[in-house]
């Protein structure tokens, strides 16, 4: 059973779907979904529904060069935020400035799709967490 799952995708420039890449693929894969898809089933915006959108049972925390809405960032730096759902928690790193919002309605950013980026979730299991903070 595995208590770290990890899943990468990578968005060329121009486009709006990507490939992916889950840990038994040998090799990255076409995904089949956009990024703005709203209908539930876009594995990001899944990993994401705790920020977007208002949960009275679940936790985030967002760190972010380029927050959302924030006027002035010199930085085009990556956006960081993680979930903490029942008992595990998902730390997701991507290269998109200001996204998510948190507590609006998920969306990706239309300007975006000129640029190429990546977007990493990694799921960690609560058992896992101290073992892995231990072994630095």
């Amino acid at each position: 059973m595995s208590f770290i799952t990890e899943v990468i995708l990578y968005k060329p420039p121009g486009e709006k779907r990507g490939k992916i890449l889950v840990p038994a693929a040998v090799a990255w894969a076409a995904y089949g979904q956009d990024l703005d898809n709203n209908a539930g089933d876009h594995s990001f915006r899944k990993a994401l529904e705790s920020v977007t959108g208002t949960h009275p049972n679940k936790n985030f925390f967002a760190y972010n060069n380029a927050a959302a809405g924030v006027v002035g960032v010199k930085t085009k730096s990556n956006s960081k935020d993680t979930t903490a759902p029942r008992d595990e928690a998902a730390w997701i790193v991507h290269t998109v400035p200001g996204y998510p919002k948190p507590k609006v309605q998920y969306t990706f950013p239309a300007s975006e799709y000129a640029n190429g980026h990546l977007l990493i979730c990694l799921t960690i299991s609560e058992s896992q967490i101290e073992p892995i903070v231990e072994s630095r």
